[in-house]
């Protein structure tokens, strides 16, 4: 499902990259050191890029292949309202705690929410 997630696919891909390439640089200047305490501060954070990478490609699987929940921020309340995995444009939802209505709408290939009339 690609379709709704035009910049936000943007955006994990290009901290994809970053995290990649920030692993690889930690690995290299923890084997470039003689400190060992030193090494261990860039193998922890060679981990943590690794680690988030992982996370990032898995919620980058999960919009790819529909099992993402489509959510947005109440713009009245600030509430969770989720729109399902497959949501389709035009789909309508109500706050669970203002109850005030959206459509989920389409804007240049990403999701975005229309707050409808009461």
């Amino acid at each position: 499902m690609r379709e709704g997630y035009k910049s936000v696919l943007e955006f994990l891909e290009a901290d994809l990259e970053i995290e990649g390439d920030q692993e690889h640089l930690y690995n290299q200047l923890a084997a470039g050191t003689k400190d060992a305490k030193v090494r261990e501060s860039f193998q922890h954070l060679a981990r943590a890029a690794k680690g988030h990478k992982a996370a990032i490609e898995r919620i980058i699987r999960d919009i790819e292949s529909d099992d993402h929940d489509v959510g947005f921020y109440c713009l009245m309340c600030g509430w969770d309202i989720n729109f399902g995995k497959m949501p389709s444009v035009g789909n309508e939802e109500r706050c669970p705690l203002c109850c005030q209505k959206f459509a989920l709408v389409d804007v240049d290939n990403d999701y975005a929410i229309k707050s409808l009339p009461q």
